[in-house]
């Protein structure tokens, strides 16, 4: 088995996530499917719990599109209270790609440690450091995150008290590898794809 260095996982990840994206609206809604399918064979527990954070936005995004977009009523006769095929198909269409991204968070999650996700994310970012990006603040910040992510929901006053807290100090600490010859070449392929997908 060919072993990548975090920060070529993610990259290869990020284009298959992109991908999913630009698919029309019934190969999107299939691939979303299966995804969040595959995301349930490999982490039940974290895929239910991301999908159940989000169920609010699932809702007004499926209502918002259905009744909010002009085109064939469901309802015939009750035209003005009804929602539309239209918006029912593109609201569908958008919780569609919401459901499939969530899924395959829940998959990157299962599959990759934290330490090496940071990696990953921290060597990718040192690309833009020509332009102010700083490579260990998306680190840590990307710590906090997904610390945040995992952790139990507290009640809004437990909430405050945790907030104004005095914060007990972190270190966060990477083990540095070095990317490889065919960590370049997927990185390289997957920005390269990525451009001629938005050229096209």
């Amino acid at each position: 088995m060919i072993s990548l260095h975090p920060a070529a996982t993610l990259s290869l990840w990020a284009g298959v996530a992109v991908f999913i994206q630009t698919l029309p609206p019934v190969a999107m809604g299939l691939a979303a499917l299966l995804v969040f399918a595959a995301a349930l064979v490999i982490d039940r527990v974290r895929t239910l719990k991301l999908v159940r954070r989000i169920r609010i936005l699932l809702a007004v995004i499926l209502l918002m599109f259905a009744f909010a977009t002009p085109g064939t009523a469901v309802l015939p006769h009750w035209v003005a209270l009804s929602p539309t095929w239209d918006g029912v198909s593109l609201g569908a269409t958008h919780a569609g790609r919401l459901l499939a991204m969530v899924s395959m968070v829940s998959i990157l999650l299962a599959k990759m440690p934290i330490p090496q996700l940071v990696l990953a994310l921290h060597v990718l970012s040192a690309v833009l450091a020509p332009l102010g990006v700083s490579a260990d603040r998306v680190a840590v910040r990307l710590s906090l995150v997904l610390a945040e992510l995992d952790a139990p929901r507290l009640a809004w006053k437990t909430w405050l008290d945790t907030v104004e807290a005095p914060a007990e100090p972190r270190v966060l600490t990477l083990d540095a590898r070095a990317l490889r010859q065919r960590d370049h070449v997927v990185i390289t392929s997957v920005v390269l794809l990525a451009a001629l997908v938005w050229w096209l």
